[in-house]
């Protein structure tokens, strides 16, 4: 306790603080390390972080995508799966992947990242391999279920434990680096079901079982690996010496201290009652539908262009490859440029480019180029608006549960793109809706517009709310731009709490 009134003095809010102790004036002094020096610490933080997750999260999208190409090897046939039970098999998924996002990201907070996160993975390789062994679709249908409650935490909870460790014009690219493992995995997914459709009634299991399978056996390998390649935080990096930690702790502008005196359960409320959150989380849920639907029903559209079952597969390798290389491009620039929205703009423009294609009389090959604008479209926009949110939320409590809100709302998409392209709709996949019995004739009639028509709409939703969500930004900036003029605050020291555009 101060000796005397002496001994505390008010900061610009008022509150009362004892003086700097000298022991603390090292580690609250600024570092500078010089450009190389930076530019050396965040390789070798990348280096320790990045690749690890990035194998991590290849193998959580190839688990749950991997049924598109199952479809192909015989799961339709031996389970009797008939009318829209394939699409009920992908939607449950999504369903339990999104009301166990939020609980998982809050667990996140007490539980070390190192251990969580391989845990998690080795929960979903154990039910991917189980999934192999289903005999029925009620049994597709509950692993599938289980399966959404076992990877819930994963993406959310990275995206969050990346932003613990990088300041905010720097998170995206790592955030696309990660999430390009989700375009690698269509293309590494179609490549592994080519090799693994040769293995057909080996054991008495047909090709689609030998792909949840040995892609299951693979997960359970990778989440061991991951327990002792993953590091934690910043702050317990043994790596890291004691001043490249106060360094990254200075380079972060979203503090991770600044939850304040308010309790959990009010970080958490506040989420729930933050405008762009909401505003975020449609954004992500009309990106994901195209991005969703073109994923999983990619093999079934080439295979109705009219190549043969190995051949589609082969076929989804480079359009995912591209996708994946748009995907880091664009987030480099982002970060360089200190901008989000004209990019998620671009991104939508071009898949709106690729999906009108597939809606005209186009020939087999123009329609194939179509797909990679479709994908790259889909994919490429997905880490800036995940990174957007992460950028304007602060607080740490407040940030891992708005950012689990975002991810659950966006992967609804999920469960919309898995019932938009049904069999009884191939090869062109035209809405099958028929007359009532006293209109009907002898022919059956089918109206309303092309599926693929459902898909140009929701990236329109993409460009309607991305334009929202910007404007309401840009007003908030100039009223904060105000308000600290007037009080004379300086520029340098309001910029920080700007919106980021």
């Amino acid at each position: 306790m101060p000796s005397s009134l002496s001994d505390t003095m008010p900061d610009k809010s008022g509150v009362t603080f004892c003086p700097i102790d000298v022991s603390n004036v090292q580690e609250l002094s600024p570092v500078n390390l010089g450009p190389d020096g930076e530019r050396k610490l965040w390789r070798r933080i990348d280096f320790r972080l990045v690749p690890m997750i990035f194998l991590m999260y290849l193998f959580s999208f190839m688990d749950r995508a991997n049924i598109g190409n199952a479809k192909l090897e015989g799961l339709m046939t031996q389970l009797h799966l008939t009318g829209t039970q394939f699409n009920v098999a992908l939607s449950v998924f999504f369903i339990s992947y999104s009301l166990f996002e939020f609980p998982a990201n809050v667990i996140l907070q007490s539980v070390r990242p190192s251990r969580w996160l391989p845990g998690i993975m080795f929960a979903w390789g154990i039910i991917m391999t189980f999934m192999g062994l289903v005999k029925s679709y009620p049994q597709l249908a509950g692993v599938r279920f289980v399966l959404g409650i076992a990877e819930a935490g994963f993406y959310p909870g990275v995206v969050f434990y990346l932003s613990m460790w990088y300041p905010k014009y720097k998170l995206i690219y790592r955030v696309a680096f990660f999430s390009s493992a989700a375009a690698v995995a269509g293309g590494f997914s179609g490549l592994l079901a080519y090799a693994i459709g040769f293995m057909n009634n080996l054991g008495h299991l047909e090709g689609w079982s030998w792909i949840f399978i040995i892609q299951g056996l693979a997960t359970i390998v990778v989440s061991f690996v991951g327990v002792f390649a993953l590091v934690d935080y910043p702050d317990t990096a043994k790596f890291l010496s004691a001043e490249e930690k106060r360094f990254i702790k200075q380079q972060r502008t979203l503090d991770i201290d600044d939850d304040g005196e308010s309790t959990v359960t009010q970080h958490i409320l506040s989420a729930f009652a933050d405008w762009q959150v909401w505003s975020m989380g449609f954004l992500l849920m009309f990106i994901n539908v195209p991005a969703y639907g073109i994923t999983f029903f990619l093999p079934t559209i080439l295979n109705n262009f009219g190549y043969d079952t190995a051949i589609s597969q082969l076929l989804t390798v480079p359009v995912y490859l591209a996708a994946a290389i748009s995907m880091i491009s664009v987030a480099r620039f982002s970060d360089s440029m200190k901008i989000r929205f004209p990019f998620i703009i671009i991104s939508a423009l071009v898949g709106l480019a690729g999906y009108i294609i597939q809606i005209t009389d186009a020939s087999t090959g123009v329609k194939y180029f179509g797909t990679f604008l479709a994908v790259i479209g889909g994919y490429s926009g997905f880490p800036c608006v995940i990174g957007w949110l992460a950028n304007n939320l602060h607080g740490k409590y407040k940030r891992a549960v708005g950012m689990a809100i975002q991810v659950g709302m966006g992967n609804l998409g999920g469960v919309i793109a898995s019932n938009i392209f049904q069999a009884q709709d191939e090869p062109r996949y035209i809405l099958a809706c028929e007359l009532p019995p006293p209109v009907k004739s002898e022919r059956t009639l089918k109206l309303g517009g092309n599926v693929v028509a459902l898909e140009i709409g929701f990236l329109c939703m993409v460009l309607i709310v991305a334009v929202f969500t910007v404007y309401a930004y840009h007003r908030a900036n100039i009223a904060r731009i105000a308000s600290a003029k007037r009080d004379e605050i300086n520029e340098t020291e309001y910029a920080v709490g700007l919106y980021v555009i």
